[in-house]
Protein backbone atom coordinates (compact mmCIF):
# COMPACT_ATOMS: atom_id res chain seq x y z
CA UNK A 1 0.00 0.00 0.00
CA UNK A 2 1.91 2.97 -1.30
CA UNK A 3 0.74 6.29 -0.55
CA UNK A 4 0.74 8.20 -3.42
CA UNK A 5 -0.57 4.83 -4.66
CA UNK A 6 -3.70 5.07 -2.16
CA UNK A 7 -4.19 8.85 -1.90
CA UNK A 8 -5.34 9.59 -5.40
CA UNK A 9 -7.55 6.36 -5.89
CA UNK A 10 -9.14 7.76 -2.33
CA UNK A 11 -8.93 11.33 -2.04
CA UNK A 12 -9.82 11.98 -5.82
CA UNK A 13 -13.32 12.04 -5.67
CA UNK A 14 -13.12 14.07 -2.96
CA UNK A 15 -10.93 16.58 -4.42
CA UNK A 16 -14.31 17.56 -7.13
CA UNK A 17 -16.53 18.01 -3.90
CA UNK A 18 -17.60 21.80 -3.48
CA UNK A 19 -15.56 23.58 -1.22
CA UNK A 20 -17.07 24.86 1.77
CA UNK A 21 -18.35 28.28 2.43
CA UNK A 22 -17.17 28.58 5.78
CA UNK A 23 -13.89 31.09 5.90
CA UNK A 24 -10.59 30.51 7.21
CA UNK A 25 -9.63 31.24 10.79
CA UNK A 26 -6.25 32.83 11.48
CA UNK A 27 -4.11 31.35 14.15
CA UNK A 28 -2.85 34.18 16.85
CA UNK A 29 0.71 35.49 16.17
CA UNK A 30 1.13 33.30 12.71
CA UNK A 31 -0.32 33.77 9.21
CA UNK A 32 -1.57 31.04 8.50
CA UNK A 33 -4.14 29.60 6.05
CA UNK A 34 -6.74 28.34 8.72
CA UNK A 35 -6.79 26.65 11.96
CA UNK A 36 -9.37 24.60 14.21
CA UNK A 37 -9.64 24.44 18.09
CA UNK A 38 -6.35 22.46 18.28
CA UNK A 39 -4.13 23.41 21.09
CA UNK A 40 -1.75 26.72 20.43
CA UNK A 41 1.58 25.56 19.55
CA UNK A 42 3.96 27.05 22.20
CA UNK A 43 7.69 25.88 22.46
CA UNK A 44 7.60 24.04 26.11
CA UNK A 45 10.62 24.10 28.68
CA UNK A 46 11.81 20.32 27.36
CA UNK A 47 12.17 18.01 29.82
CA UNK A 48 12.22 14.48 28.11
CA UNK A 49 9.87 12.39 29.43
CA UNK A 50 10.23 8.49 29.81
CA UNK A 51 7.60 6.18 28.11
CA UNK A 52 6.10 2.65 27.19
CA UNK A 53 8.90 1.29 25.35
CA UNK A 54 11.84 3.25 26.02
CA UNK A 55 14.91 1.47 26.99
CA UNK A 56 16.37 3.33 30.08
CA UNK A 57 19.79 2.63 31.42
CA UNK A 58 20.50 2.09 35.48
CA UNK A 59 23.75 2.27 36.99
CA UNK A 60 24.23 2.15 40.33
CA UNK A 61 27.72 2.77 41.42
CA UNK A 62 29.78 0.23 42.74
CA UNK A 63 26.53 -2.29 42.38
CA UNK A 64 26.52 -3.69 39.09
CA UNK A 65 24.13 -6.49 40.45
CA UNK A 66 21.47 -3.77 41.20
CA UNK A 67 22.26 -2.24 37.62
CA UNK A 68 20.27 -2.79 34.54
CA UNK A 69 20.85 -6.49 33.32
CA UNK A 70 22.47 -7.16 29.70
CA UNK A 71 19.64 -6.29 27.24
CA UNK A 72 20.93 -7.53 23.87
CA UNK A 73 23.92 -7.32 22.00
CA UNK A 74 26.52 -7.16 25.39
CA UNK A 75 24.52 -3.50 26.26
CA UNK A 76 22.93 -2.93 29.15
CA UNK A 77 19.37 -1.83 29.20
CA UNK A 78 15.89 -2.18 30.89
CA UNK A 79 13.09 -1.57 29.29
CA UNK A 80 9.48 0.26 30.61
CA UNK A 81 7.09 -1.58 30.07
CA UNK A 82 3.58 -1.46 28.30
CA UNK A 83 2.53 -0.09 32.08
CA UNK A 84 4.79 2.29 32.32
CA UNK A 85 7.16 0.58 34.90
CA UNK A 86 10.84 -0.99 34.87
CA UNK A 87 11.55 -3.49 37.15
CA UNK A 88 14.85 -3.34 38.89
CA UNK A 89 17.28 -5.80 41.57
CA UNK A 90 16.33 -5.52 44.76
CA UNK A 91 13.61 -2.77 44.77
CA UNK A 92 11.47 -4.39 41.94
CA UNK A 93 8.73 -2.16 39.94
CA UNK A 94 9.45 1.32 39.67
CA UNK A 95 6.96 4.02 38.00
CA UNK A 96 8.97 5.53 35.08
CA UNK A 97 6.22 6.44 32.41
CA UNK A 98 5.57 9.73 32.58
CA UNK A 99 8.74 11.34 34.78
CA UNK A 100 12.30 12.26 33.67
CA UNK A 101 15.36 10.59 34.11
CA UNK A 102 15.89 12.97 37.52
CA UNK A 103 12.80 12.14 39.09
CA UNK A 104 13.56 8.01 38.02
CA UNK A 105 16.87 8.19 39.66
CA UNK A 106 15.93 10.61 42.75
CA UNK A 107 13.07 7.38 43.46
CA UNK A 108 15.75 4.64 42.52
CA UNK A 109 18.43 6.17 44.68
CA UNK A 110 15.64 6.90 48.11
CA UNK A 111 14.88 2.75 47.57
CA UNK A 112 17.71 1.73 47.54
CA UNK A 113 18.75 4.30 50.76
CA UNK A 114 17.02 1.41 52.72
CA UNK A 115 19.25 -1.40 51.63
CA UNK A 116 22.70 0.61 51.03
CA UNK A 117 24.55 3.87 52.75
CA UNK A 118 24.22 6.76 50.26
CA UNK A 119 23.69 5.02 47.07
CA UNK A 120 24.21 6.61 43.73
CA UNK A 121 22.66 6.02 40.89
CA UNK A 122 22.81 7.31 37.04
CA UNK A 123 19.54 7.04 34.76
CA UNK A 124 19.50 7.52 30.74
CA UNK A 125 17.14 6.96 28.24
CA UNK A 126 19.39 4.47 25.65
CA UNK A 127 16.71 3.93 23.35
CA UNK A 128 13.85 6.55 22.69
CA UNK A 129 10.80 4.60 21.42
CA UNK A 130 8.17 5.97 23.20
CA UNK A 131 7.28 9.37 21.35
CA UNK A 132 6.89 9.63 17.92
CA UNK A 133 4.85 11.05 15.23
CA UNK A 134 4.12 10.85 11.45
CA UNK A 135 4.68 12.69 7.97
CA UNK A 136 2.58 11.67 5.14
CA UNK A 137 1.75 12.62 1.50
CA UNK A 138 4.37 14.70 -0.59
CA UNK A 139 7.63 14.05 1.24
CA UNK A 140 10.15 12.21 0.31
CA UNK A 141 10.37 9.71 2.99
CA UNK A 142 7.21 9.37 4.57
CA UNK A 143 6.73 7.21 7.25
CA UNK A 144 7.31 7.38 11.24
CA UNK A 145 9.80 9.24 13.48
CA UNK A 146 11.30 9.18 17.23
CA UNK A 147 11.05 12.64 19.24
CA UNK A 148 13.95 12.53 21.59
CA UNK A 149 13.84 16.26 21.78
CA UNK A 150 11.93 19.20 21.11
CA UNK A 151 11.59 18.74 16.98
CA UNK A 152 9.49 21.99 15.13
CA UNK A 153 7.05 21.37 12.40
CA UNK A 154 9.67 22.00 9.81
CA UNK A 155 11.80 20.42 11.39
CA UNK A 156 9.63 17.41 11.37
CA UNK A 157 9.26 17.61 7.47
CA UNK A 158 12.94 18.08 6.73
CA UNK A 159 13.28 14.43 9.12
CA UNK A 160 11.22 13.39 6.17
CA UNK A 161 13.37 13.83 3.53
CA UNK A 162 11.68 17.02 2.42
CA UNK A 163 9.37 18.14 0.08
CA UNK A 164 8.51 16.32 -3.71
CA UNK A 165 8.41 18.22 -6.65
CA UNK A 166 4.29 18.09 -6.72
CA UNK A 167 4.42 19.26 -3.32
CA UNK A 168 2.09 22.20 -1.87
CA UNK A 169 3.97 24.30 0.53
CA UNK A 170 2.07 26.68 1.44
CA UNK A 171 -0.83 24.24 2.29
CA UNK A 172 0.68 21.75 5.36
CA UNK A 173 -2.00 19.89 7.45
CA UNK A 174 -1.35 19.17 11.45
CA UNK A 175 -3.53 16.79 13.00
CA UNK A 176 -2.77 16.67 16.58
CA UNK A 177 -5.02 14.22 18.46
CA UNK A 178 -8.13 12.27 16.86
CA UNK A 179 -8.43 11.92 13.40
CA UNK A 180 -11.25 14.95 13.08
CA UNK A 181 -12.01 18.23 11.34
CA UNK A 182 -11.56 20.13 15.18
CA UNK A 183 -8.13 19.07 15.49
CA UNK A 184 -6.41 19.89 11.81
CA UNK A 185 -4.61 23.03 11.37
CA UNK A 186 -3.34 24.28 8.08
CA UNK A 187 0.03 26.22 7.93
CA UNK A 188 1.63 28.09 5.30
CA UNK A 189 5.65 26.43 5.83
CA UNK A 190 6.90 29.28 3.29
CA UNK A 191 5.77 32.13 5.49
CA UNK A 192 6.75 30.13 8.88
CA UNK A 193 9.86 31.09 11.34
CA UNK A 194 12.13 28.36 11.30
CA UNK A 195 13.56 29.08 14.50
CA UNK A 196 9.85 29.99 16.12
CA UNK A 197 7.51 27.69 13.95
CA UNK A 198 4.92 25.38 16.35
CA UNK A 199 6.66 22.36 18.38
CA UNK A 200 5.33 18.75 17.32
CA UNK A 201 3.42 16.66 20.09
CA UNK A 202 3.72 12.93 20.65
CA UNK A 203 1.14 11.57 17.75
CA UNK A 204 1.17 14.54 15.71
CA UNK A 205 0.41 13.97 12.13
CA UNK A 206 1.94 16.08 9.53
CA UNK A 207 0.40 15.43 5.74
CA UNK A 208 2.02 17.37 2.70
CA UNK A 209 -0.75 17.76 -0.15
CA UNK A 210 -0.73 18.27 -3.70
CA UNK A 211 -3.67 20.04 -3.65
CA UNK A 212 -4.68 23.53 -2.64
CA UNK A 213 -6.79 23.71 0.65
CA UNK A 214 -8.82 27.05 0.78
CA UNK A 215 -10.30 25.60 4.61
CA UNK A 216 -10.35 23.32 7.33
CA UNK A 217 -13.61 21.86 6.09
CA UNK A 218 -11.91 20.94 2.41
CA UNK A 219 -8.96 19.44 4.37
CA UNK A 220 -11.01 17.07 6.69
CA UNK A 221 -13.40 15.82 3.51
CA UNK A 222 -9.48 14.93 2.05
CA UNK A 223 -7.68 13.86 4.87
CA UNK A 224 -9.82 12.00 7.43
CA UNK A 225 -10.30 9.24 5.52
CA UNK A 226 -6.96 8.67 4.45
CA UNK A 227 -5.79 8.94 7.79
CA UNK A 228 -8.25 6.79 9.65
CA UNK A 229 -6.41 3.90 7.28
CA UNK A 230 -2.78 4.22 8.96
CA UNK A 231 -4.11 5.45 12.49
CA UNK A 232 -3.14 2.42 14.44
CA UNK A 233 -1.89 2.17 18.04
CA UNK A 234 1.63 3.00 18.13
CA UNK A 235 4.20 0.04 18.36
CA UNK A 236 1.21 -2.83 16.62
CA UNK A 237 2.29 -4.94 14.33
CA UNK A 238 -0.49 -3.57 11.60
CA UNK A 239 1.10 -0.16 12.81
CA UNK A 240 4.66 -1.04 12.00
CA UNK A 241 3.53 -2.81 8.60
CA UNK A 242 1.29 -0.22 7.03
CA UNK A 243 4.19 2.43 8.07
CA UNK A 244 6.61 0.26 6.05
CA UNK A 245 4.57 -0.12 3.12
CA UNK A 246 4.32 3.47 3.33
CA UNK A 247 8.03 3.71 3.18
CA UNK A 248 8.05 1.82 0.18
CA UNK A 249 7.23 4.73 -2.29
Amino acid sequence: MILRTLCPALLLPLFFVSCSSEPPKVLEGRTPLATSKAQPFLIPDFDYLVGPGDILRVNVFKHPELSSGIYKANTPGTPVNAGGLISLPLIGDIEAAGRDVFAIRDDIQGRLGVYLHDPRVDVSVIEHRAHRFYVFGEVRKPGMFVMDRPISLIEGLALAGGYTPDADRNHVALVRGPISEENITLFDTMDLDPVASSVLQSGDILFVTQREWATIGQAARDLVPILQLVSLPVGTARDIVLIEDIRRD
